[in-house]
């Protein structure tokens, strides 16, 4: 059998209280919608040795997000025998933070520790390709995505407010230098009629609530932030249904999706730019429901997490079908697991 009584594909996740949804609840309610066996691994900062010892019954481990769990990939670095080339195991991991340029402590290290464990690292920052490379790891740049088994809408355009509404942190204790940028543009955003806003941490909402506080508005705003590229927020925006008002982006956009036919754009360093984007789209919500509306389909077509699993997974299987790193029976288990989600979309 594949899939045993006792799941040998393991995913790994930060233990903290607060952490985005989509990096981590979202791919334990995918995995089990596409009714792949798995054992969801919480990993407590200071809690290696418990965390390296479960893995010991893995054949296929997926790190969740390189950054949040650089104590447990320092550790299994450092045990020399965890990992691409030691233990013949699959090791997957997911480097969602900024590498190169961050306002963070050690965000090349943390990406380092994980690229020497893994055989393939997916990678939102387009600057961390070298870094994965040169640790030996195969780098698979992508895009962030929707979780659209969480982020549906129920309310079509017309009933949704006339209002632009922005959520996010403003500052995060130590760390509010991170949020300078959002911060100087959140001052400006306020002042304009029609604006609303809540900070997403003062308190921490239920995920019920955001869906529906995000369905309710015909605006959605995306403010900068410390993540690379398009963050989860744009995409989630954009399955909602809501015209989303977005920063410019270093790069090309994502397929499928182009500024001002797909979503309204500002740049970044200038506000009087978000200002006029804002008001020409308070001036008359209606208008821009088709621009909603494309911009709605060509997420759930291309930006889904059902398609960012596909591409890490089916990148894995043609890895190890071309090379000899893992044992037939585990090619057969990444084989299976690539055919679900194939079905499923």
């Amino acid at each position: 059998m594949l899939f045993r009584a006792k799941p040998i594909f393991h995913v790994v996740v930060p233990g903290f209280k607060i952490f985005p949804f989509s990096m981590r609840e979202s791919w334990r309610n995918l995995f089990r919608a596409v009714n792949i066996p798995f054992e969801w691994v919480v990993h407590r900062e200071g809690k290696a040795k418990k965390t390296m010892e479960t893995l010991r019954r893995s054949k296929v481990v997926l790190l969740l997000n390189d950054h949040h769990l650089d104590d447990l990939t320092e550790s299994l670095v450092a045990a020399g025998e965890y990992g691409r080339g030691h233990d013949g195991r699959l090791w997957l991991g997911l480097s969602s933070e900024k590498v190169q340029g961050s306002v963070f402590p050690r965000s090349v290290d943390k990406t380092e520790f994980c690229s020497r464990l893994c055989h393939i690292v997916a990678h939102f920052d387009p600057l961390a390709g070298p870094v994965i490379q040169r640790c030996g790891a195969i780098p698979l740049f992508c895009h962030q995505y929707a979780d659209t088994l969480t982020f549906r809408s129920d309310r079509p355009y017309g009933k949704k407010a006339d209002q632009l509404f922005w959520v996010g942190k403003l500052k995060v204790g130590n760390e509010k230098g991170a949020y300078q940028e959002r911060n100087d543009l959140f001052g400006v955003a306020k002042e304009i009629p029609g604006f609303g806003w809540r900070e997403a941490t003062n308190p921490e909402k239920k995920i019920s609530y955001i869906v529906s506080e995000r369905d309710s508005y015909k605006g959605l705003l995306n403010l900068p932030s410390n993540c690379p590229g398009y963050t989860a927020s744009f995409f989630e925006h954009l399955a909602m249904g809501g015209c989303v008002i977005q920063y410019d982006v270093d790069g090309n956009p994502p397929k499928g999706l182009e500024p001002n036919i797909h979503f309204l754009s500002y740049q970044a360093n200038d506000p009087d730019s978000l200002v006029k984007a804002s008001r020409d789209f308070l001036q008359e919500p209606s208008r821009f429901e088709s621009m909603a509306r494309r911009g709605r389909e060509a997420c759930l077509l291309y930006h889904s997490l059902f398609r960012r699993a596909h591409e890490l997974f089916e990148n894995a299987y043609q890895l190890c079908e071309s090379r000899a790193i893992i044992e037939p029976n585990t090619i057969k288990l990444l084989r299976a697991i690539v055919q679900k989600l194939d079905d499923h979309q």
